[in-house]
């Protein structure tokens, strides 16, 4: 017969060694296990003498395991020692009280002294699999990761790129599970299921998940002259330094900048292309006196609030603007699309809402001929 600890070497055992592994060391009386393939579902199948399906999860106790492995003449920590050394199955599990103690004091001396850190070390410890001999280095990394986002209800006022908060925060490891556990707890938000559901989630933290994309839009910015000179637009990052200029002009749709571009316009002008995304509020608030132009509809409004509590004055966007507008509109025989909800309040011009009820939405590029004429 082959040596079992040369036959329980082979890679279709891998994951399940290294799920065991973990169940060991933390102490637990069950583990996890999915077949990556279907090999290792073959292998894993006559080992545990059940039938184990590839991609198809299911619970092991690890004391069936270990009577499993002895009628093959071996034991459950021959083959962990075997395979990982002598410490690996012999590790000494974290009881509860300590694992959660060494997370409570993670987040403490991180100035963290929250009402969700009881929740946040129950969670960790029960989902995160984290192996004992970690605990303390990952549970020190991720409070030091917290401490410095935005885990306040208010929307984050700066910006940081996840790499730059620690290199380990890449998309599905341990490291950033626990952190993303802890900013759900935050902000009472159901934790991360999908990569938007994630993506949301550190924005909100005020953090992006890397530095190149996501852009705004921006026409004769300072660094950009080389492209200016040949007619091009440039898009900035968050990496770029955007130094305090004064009147820069915003508008919502890239039309209206290919028109400005097109016109011979020399004015900064930055576009948010239909959104006010982290990039355009990191240099929006680096701006002097900038000024906003949006769709009249709800969600060109709401941009537009968005942007004047940040500091940006609304640009021709006032009640007798939409009126103008209007009547342009009509004069043209325009097709123009009907608003298909109320105007939120305009803080700045409190009228704006009642003239709206004529129940019409007007998209930038209608006053297009208008806002060139202020930038030429």
């Amino acid at each position: 017969m082959t040596d079992p600890l040369v036959e329980f070497g082979r890679p279709e055992y891998e994951v399940l060694w290294r799920q065991a592994r973990t169940a060991v060391a933390r102490g637990q009386v069950k583990l996890g296990y999915k077949a990556p393939t279907p090999s290792a579902a073959a292998a894993v199948s006559t080992l545990l003498d059940v039938e184990v399906t590839a991609g198809v999860g299911r619970t092991i106790a690890v004391t069936d395991l270990d009577a499993r492995l002895h009628t093959f003449g071996t034991t459950l920590n021959t083959v962990l020692s075997t395979l990982f050394g002598d410490a690996a199955a012999t590790l000494a599990p974290v009881a509860p009280h300590q694992a959660d103690d060494i997370l409570l004091r993670a987040l403490v001396s991180a100035g963290l002294d929250v009402p969700w850190a009881p929740q946040w070390a129950d969670q960790a410890r029960r989902y995160a699999k984290i192996p004992a001999e970690h605990l303390s280095t990952m549970a020190t990394q991720a409070a030091a990761v917290l401490a410095r986002l935005n885990l306040a209800t208010t929307p984050p006022a700066t910006w940081q790129v996840r790499t730059d908060l620690n290199p380990a925060l890449t998309r599905g490891n341990r490291l950033t599970a626990l952190v993303l556990r802890g900013a759900a707890l935050a902000h009472n938000t159901p934790l991360p299921r999908t990569p938007a559901d994630e993506r949301r989630l550190w924005e909100r933290c005020g953090v992006l998940p890397d530095a190149v994309s996501t852009t705004v839009l921006s026409w004769n910015f300072p660094g950009c002259e080389a492209r200016t000179s040949q007619g091009l637009p440039t898009h900035l990052t968050i990496r770029d330094r955007v130094p305090p200029l004064p009147g820069v002009s915003i508008c919502a749709s890239p039309t209206t900048l290919d028109a400005a571009i097109a016109a011979g316009v020399t004015h900064p002008l930055l576009c948010v292309s239909g959104h006010l995304n982290p990039v355009a509020r990191h240099i929006l608030a680096a701006l002097r006196t900038p000024r906003i132009h949006t769709d009249f509809d709800p969600h060109g409004l709401l941009i537009a609030t968005q942007a004047h509590s940040l500091g940006a004055t609304p640009w021709r966007l006032t009640a007798n603007d939409y009126r103008d507008a209007l009547t342009t509109a009509r004069t043209n025989t325009w097709d123009l699309p009907p608003l298909d909800a109320a105007p939120p309040n305009t803080p700045w011009d409190p009228t704006l809402p009642e003239a709206m009820r004529a129940g019409w939405s007007i998209p930038e590029e209608f006053t297009i001929p208008t806002l060139l004429t202020d930038l030429t």
